[in-house]
């Protein structure tokens, strides 16, 4: 517990700095990039300010506050092992990225490694350990055995599916998640245990979801991840939008399935349950940070918070630098 009050109380001191409704909205009414870019003065970013700091870096200066925020919440707490399940997803990420550039793009090494590129510098893995893993075939003890199976086996999943590079990702989500579920076991936090029931239920519902309404086929099994609180037999007779939306009733989000309506197109309820998810997501994070003072709770619902108010800053001052009017930004902003 000690090793979390200390940095707690720093996120606690800066989530006051956190982009409110206020604030959105006086960027979204500014007349220009660099009215609405002054907004960012009185969030965490102005120590990243300096003479020679413009607007249009703005992209540069919300990933550094990232990577600060990161840097706060792993130094304040030793790396907890609980965290890892925030980290970890950005290396899945970067993994899938640099295996497709190897096997799709036929490239021998990672030539932007950036936001632009496809990565992120905000897991464990950075450019020298992917191009040394997935480039190189070298073994470095600090990516996880079940991850290093799967990029050990690239070449035979490709080959045993047409090379078809989706199965490659559905091993790499395999894999994370059956990491994360060593992770978790090891723990005694129950904040852990249950955050981790819902992510699995939720990337189970985002998939289904997917395939019905998208491919319009059924789940493919190798998808489905088996550690929540559905089984996967349950849902394989699941082929139409009725099945679905008859099946939601059964899952805790059961209160999306209310939200669908067989009358609107397929990506307009997509959509709606994409939407839903984040919501439900948010709000399983600002309840379990009720009460809390000394818990870990705290550190990873303020880097998701963050990661939020990144992604809608992002959007707006892009929407600004390409004069996309008020009501347009508010419209798409419905969709966050």
């Amino acid at each position: 517990m000690s090793n979390f009050l200390f940095v707690n109380g720093q996120i606690r001191a800066q989530e006051s700095k956190l982009l409110n409704v206020n604030r959105l909205d006086r960027m979204i009414g500014a007349k220009t990039p660099e009215e609405a870019f002054r907004v960012f003065v009185e969030l965490q970013y102005s120590e990243y300010f300096d003479d020679n700091i413009e607007p249009k870096d703005f992209a540069k200066v919300i990933q550094q506050g990232l990577k600060e925020t990161r840097k706060l919440i792993v130094s304040g707490t030793e790396n907890a092992p609980g965290l890892q399940i925030l980290w970890l997803r950005f290396d899945i990420n970067n993994l899938k990225r640099a295996l497709k550039l190897k096997y799709l793009e036929g490239k021998t090494s990672i030539e932007d490694f950036s936001e632009e590129g496809g990565f992120s510098d905000l897991g464990n893995l950075n450019q020298k350990f992917l191009e040394e893993v997935v480039f190189e075939g070298k073994t470095r003890k600090e990516l996880p055995d079940l991850l290093k199976n799967v990029v050990d086996r690239t070449e035979a999943i490709l080959a045993e599916h047409d090379k078809a590079f989706r199965f490659v990702e559905y091993a790499l989500d395999q894999a994370y998640f059956a990491t994360l579920n060593i992770i978790v076991k090891k723990s005694i936090s129950p904040f852990l245990k249950e955050l981790f029931a819902f992510m699995v239920d939720r990337i189970n519902f985002r998939n289904l979801a997917r395939s019905i309404f998208i491919l319009e086929e059924p789940l493919v099994d190798a998808t489905w991840i088996g550690f929540g609180n559905v089984a996967f037999t349950s849902i394989q007779e699941i082929k139409t939008v009725q099945n679905f939306i008859a099946w939601t009733s059964q899952t805790r989000f059961s209160e999306i399935g209310k939200e669908l309506d067989e009358t609107l197109s397929k990506e307009e309820n997509l959509v709606k349950i994409e939407k839903s998810l984040d919501a439900a997501y948010q709000k399983f994070l600002d309840q379990s940070v009720l009460g809390e003072i000394g818990s870990i709770q705290i550190p990873f619902a303020y880097f998701e918070r963050r990661l939020r108010n990144a992604r809608l800053l992002r959007f707006v001052m892009f929407a600004k630098f390409h004069d996309i009017n008020s009501e347009e930004i508010y419209k798409t902003l419905a969709h966050f």
